[in-house]
């Protein structure tokens, strides 16, 4: 969605969003950090667009359904990114600094695998759970009528497992992301999908709250 990216040689060429000095400053860090999961930040180019090493892969251009294999690989690259930014100065006493966006179209696929995040725009401090129920929320597509409410539950706790966290909060730090969409979004579109996507929730909680306990008691 951000207008004016191109390529050039190796390199990704990038306007400067409003977070972008704590975005370079993160992506320092994870260079430093030995985190593959990121492109590197390179500098400032004569235009004033931000340089960023180019990851090769592919980038799914919309949600849809993942493997259980791939949600897996997912929160692990999530899980993997919260920990390399604990000894981050830019964390400011919070749990991790997030990424804000860590969507299926976010994330470059090697082999079909997720392999590592891209578009640190919307990077802030904050919770582990904060970016783990949004991420969830989207990797899994929760909403989605085309899938059981067992179903997406089931997935939800494989999620929140393979991220490492076994937390009976897994819905509700979805159904919060939901809401934190809903109030930031600056596209009318944006804002009613999420809205639609926590009705969905909300209208099958006492379904998804016991399939999600059910997978994470089997972990």
């Amino acid at each position: 969605m951000t207008r004016g990216v191109v390529g050039v040689g190796n390199t990704i060429r990038r306007p400067i969003a409003g977070r972008g000095p704590l975005a370079h400053d993160l992506l320092h860090h994870l260079g430093r950090r030995g985190f593959n999961g990121a492109p590197r930040f390179l500098g400032i180019d004569d235009a004033g667009r931000e340089i960023l090493s180019f990851i090769p892969g592919v980038v799914p251009p919309e949600l849809g359904y993942f493997t259980d294999t791939q949600l897996a690989a997912a929160a692990r690259l999530l899980r993997q990114f919260h920990d390399a930014t604990l000894d981050c100065p830019q964390r400011d006493g919070y749990d991790v600094l997030c990424h804000g966006d860590a969507s299926p179209c976010n994330c470059v696929f090697v082999d079909d695998t997720p392999t590592a995040f891209i578009d640190f725009d919307a990077a802030h401090p904050g919770s582990r759970l904060e970016d783990l129920g949004y991420a969830a929320w989207l990797w899994i597509d929760m909403g989605n009528d085309e899938l059981s409410p067992d179903l997406q539950g089931r997935r939800v706790a494989d999620f929140f497992s393979s991220y490492g966290v076994d937390d009976a909060d897994a819905l509700s730090s979805i159904i919060s992301a939901q809401v934190t969409l809903a109030e930031r979004a600056t596209l009318g579109g944006v804002r009613d999908w999420s809205l639609t996507c926590r009705a969905w929730v909300q209208r099958n909680r006492d379904e998804l709250s016991s399939a999600i306990a059910s997978g994470l008691n089997k972990t």
